[in-house]
This record gives structure tokens, sequence and C-alpha cells, in this order.
């Protein structure tokens, strides 16, 4: 959002585009000639998240599915409407200073956490502490780079007392950044500066956030119940400042990641939300039902690990790439408007006048052959062997499965390259993929926030979440100058040279750039939010009468 989300390849639901509908303002109710009533239980709805969370610690998470759940169960500082603009959350207000360096926020003083304890500026100081602090290992602790010394505490070389952010009283915080960051609010809204309770947390210690007893909220809802690998249920917080507000009182996820199975709980009233693929899609259209898409600016590519004897090669790692047929894959699998990747940023990210993807321009073929047995030939010669061999790891989902052999058939008569597909849960894969054991892996990332760096700083050396191994120094040196960088057109000309740096080193190879397809029930009458930067948020969800 992952965004930046790791997301889950269990969601690469192949997905068609049949009714563009804004986003918070679905509604099933407009006569349609088949309409499936939904869940009976009343002012809840049940929807289907695919998979296991792997994680509730706002500072250890990594995935959209563990962000779509905390989203509806912890308030930040700031949370974004309808239309992603950034609007107050546990924030009444604040002020900025005219150098932009200085943020000061005035927290409410009515929120409370589900163990009794007031939600204070405190919490936020701990938060952030510990998503800095090396022995949480977090994979985002570089997004508190932005702090002041945030960098240098994660190194070690200061103190916490020298972090640019302090609790004036309980109900202000002062911030100060490390240089002016011009979408700092919006990245306020990301997962991972989410408040902790220190006393809750001292609690649980290791086991916080793995079930719903071993964690507080303060968010619209509370977790009341984990099945693990089954479902999770969250209901309403009656302690929530803006609870009249909220008209659900329960929300259910479910976990079915049998896209069958998915639609056919849907049909029978078990489910309210699914997501479609492509052959549903066109299932739905013949019954006159109605479907919803959004762009949900997640850019899908393979992952090459760099430290591979084979892959350390980048003509290899170019061959791979175009020797995948990305509107093929589109058209046979997943079925919708979705785009061939030719970049890597998503088409959702803003640049300098434009779209960032426009700016920069097309810098892969979608598809070339020709081009990519030339790079395999020079590969082989210059690893000197005559054959590779290489494995593919993918969620163990029907969907997955099927985008495994669509790259493992392309590969195979595209450049006479075998590689062996491994399905395994999407914690698995998670794992194998922190712990850099896997050759190659379908994964995807998402955006945390409306700036091409939320893509590329990914690549830097060292980053938690460059599971690939890559450095190059010229790369690392530029995001120094992106993120000092205050005249605009400056940044963005070094962005671009960023993004076509990545594209020519092929750390990982850019497959597609994905829209969604879903549908509701009858029963959900307006309120679904689903867009880039929120993939699913429920929380002013209306009911039909």
């Amino acid at each position: 959002m992952r965004f930046r989300k790791l997301i889950a390849a269990v969601a690469l639901l192949s997905m068609a585009m049949t009714i563009l509908a804004a986003c918070g303002k679905q509604n099933t109710s407009d006569g349609s000639k088949n309409v499936y009533p939904g869940t009976s239980e009343a002012n809840s709805i049940t929807i289907n998240i695919s998979s296991e969370p792997p994680d509730m610690f706002s500072v250890t998470m990594t995935d959209t599915t563990s962000f779509t759940v905390l989203r509806h169960i912890s308030e930040n500082l700031v949370t974004l409407d309808e239309n992603d603009n950034v609007k107050p959350g546990v924030a009444k207000d604040w002020t900025v200073s005219d150098d932009g360096l200085v943020y000061t926020f005035n927290l409410r003083d009515d929120m409370k956490w589900s163990n009794g304890e007031p939600v204070t500026a405190h919490d936020f100081v701990f938060a952030w502490t510990a998503l800095l602090t090396p022995s949480f290992a977090s994979d985002y602790a570089y997004f508190g780079y932005v702090f002041k010394n945030g960098e240098a505490y994660n190194n070690g070389e200061v103190g916490a007392e020298e972090l640019g952010f302090k609790a004036m009283s309980d109900y202000q915080l002062e911030v100060t950044l490390e240089n002016p960051t011009s979408y700092f609010l919006d990245t306020l809204a990301f997962g991972v500066f989410a408040p902790v309770n220190e006393k809750a947390y001292n609690e649980f210690g290791t086991a916080y956030g793995t079930d719903a007893d071993k964690m507080v909220y303060n968010g619209p809802f509370k977790m009341t119940s984990w099945e693990h690998e089954s479902k999770i249920v969250l209901e309403k917080n009656p302690d929530y400042y803006n609870a009249d507000q909220i008209e659900l009182d329960k929300i259910v996820m479910v976990m079915i990641n049998d896209s069958n199975a998915a639609l056919n709980s849907f049909k029978v009233g078990e489910v309210d939300m699914i997501g479609l693929n492509g052959e549903q899609v066109q299932l739905m259209k013949k019954e006159n039902y109605p479907v919803y898409t959004y762009d949900d600016g997640s850019t899908f590519y393979l992952e090459y690990n760099m430290d591979n004897k084979y892959l350390s090669n980048k003509n290899l790692r170019k061959a791979i790439t175009y020797a995948i047929d990305k509107q093929a894959f589109i058209d046979s699998i997943v079925k919708n408007s979705s785009q061939p990747a030719v970049s890597f940023t998503d088409p959702a990210i803003n640049g300098l006048n434009d779209k960032f993807y426009k700016e920069v321009g097309s810098l892969q073929p979608a598809f070339d052959t020709e081009m990519a047995r030339e790079y395999y030939n020079k590969a082989l010669e210059e690893l000197n062997v005559d054959s590779i061999s290489l494995s593919l790891i993918i969620d163990d989902s029907d969907a997955a499965v099927k985008n495994g052999a669509f790259v493992q058939e392309q590969l195979k008569v595209n450049l006479g390259l075998d590689i062996k597909i491994e399905p395994m849960p999407f914690k698995s894969r998670l794992e194998r993929m922190s712990n850099k054991d896997f050759d190659i892996v379908f994964a995807g990332w998402g955006p945390d926030y409306n700036d091409p760096l939320t893509y590329l700083d990914m690549f830097e050396t060292g980053n938690g979440n460059n599971h690939v191994s890559y450095s190059n120094p010229e790369y690392d040196e530029l995001l120094d100058k992106v993120r000092t960088e205050t005249d605009k057109e400056k940044r963005f000309e070094y962005l671009k040279q960023l993004e076509q740096i990545v594209m020519d080193d092929m750390p990982v190879g850019p497959i597609y750039w994905r829209s969604r397809d879903y549908v509701l029930s009858g029963k959900i009458a307006s309120g679904v939010i689903r867009t880039a930067f929120q993939d699913i948020n429920l929380i002013n969800v209306k009911l039909s009468k």
C-alpha cells in the first residue's frame, strides 16, 4: 500500500471491470434484477479478506491484510477521507512552522484505549520510538527517518531523547522533521505510525498482537475474536469518540482463499463482499449484477534474489522479465482493466505535472521474445553455464497457482528455461521473503502515500523491504538528494532518474499494474471505500433499510 504494503498473491484474484463506482458511494439497491441479500445478522456485515494477517503489531507488520484490519481497530493522529484527503484523527488540529520542519499536534482528550487508559501523546512517542529501535527489527524502520535523528537513532548514533518527537503534555505532541517533507501528513495515516499503549505492550510483551485478547484498541472497532486461519470478528467500540456516527455493530472478516468457495458463500448469504476473478466477473455480468472496480495502486512483479548465483546476472533478470507476455497474462488470467507494467511506479502516483508513470514513459517492453533470448544467451555465456535451475515461490491460493503456472509456461516456451513452482501459505511466503530464502517470488507492492518515493525507496541499500539485496551507491545518493531537495522540479528529476536506474538494473521484473473487482450484497447501501491508499475501509458503511 504496502503498501508500503506487501500484497498477498492470494489477492491476485483476476478481475474484470464492468461498472466504475465512486469510492464510498456504492449502492447495490439500484433496481438490478438479481441482488443477493447478504448475511442475516442485523447491523453486521461479513467480508472476505482471503488470508490470515501474519502480524497485528503495528511496529512490525508489513502486509496489506494486516493494515486493513488495523485501520478499523486503531486510529492514528490523522486518517483519510473517501477521497484520500487527510482529516483529523486522534489529533483534532495541528500547526506547521514556516520552515515546514516543526509540527505541533493538539490531541483529543476524550479518547481511551480498551484497557481504560487515556490515549495520549506518550502513546505515539512509545510506538514511534519502538519503530526505530533496532531490537524490534521493523522492516518499516526507515519510515521513521523522516523524524529528526530518526536514522541516527536507528543506527545507534544518538539516544532516544534526541529523536524529533516529544510529548509536550498528555495532549500535545511536537514533531520535528529531518527535512521539510510535503507528504508528511499523508504518511501519518499509514499503519506503522499508529499509537501503541505502553502499559498494554509491557503486559503482553512479544505476544502483543498475536490474538484478540493480547492487544488493546483505540479505533472505531475492537477485535473480539480471532480464529486463526478462519475469521476475525470486530465489534463497535462504544468508547470511540465518534461512536454515534458508526452504524455497524460488527464486521466479520473471513479468510476464504479459494475463489469459487468465496463466490458460493456470497451467493448463499454468508458473505457480503468478495473479490472476483475474471470468470466470475463474466458470470455476474450475465446475472446483471453490479460489479465494482478500482485501481488499488499496486504493481505486481517478480522479485529476483540477487544473492542467487544466477540471478546476480542482470542479463538473466532482463531475459526473464521480457520473456513474459504481460498483456496475455492480463487477458488470460486477470481479465480486467489492469495494465501491463512498462515501468515500476504504479499509475496511481502523482508526478510533478501529471501522473508519474506518464512523466517517466515506457522503460521496458510489455513483451519482447527476441530481446529476451538475446539477454538469455548473454547470461549463459557470462555465467559460463549451459542450463539454469531456479524456483518461484507463490501463495497457495487457486489464483496464485494459476499465476505461477503462467510464468512457468512463458519461460519454458520463450526461453527454454524450466523453473520449479513452490506454493505456500501467505504467511510462509512473507517469512521466506524476509529471510531472503527464495530465488524468485511473485510479489506486489502498494503505496503508503501519494509520492513516487513510496515505491522507490524500497531499493535503498539495507532497507527492510529490500528483499532482493539490491545495492547501488548511485541510487542511494539520489535518494538522499530526493529527501533533502526543496525545489520540486529538481526533486522529480531525481525521482525519474531513480525509476530509470531500477528499470535498467532490474532487481524486480514488473508484470502488471492491478485493478480489482468486487461485489457487494444488497445489504450494503453505501460507505465502502476502496482506493489505492485505503485497500478496504468499512468504518462508515451504511446498510440498506
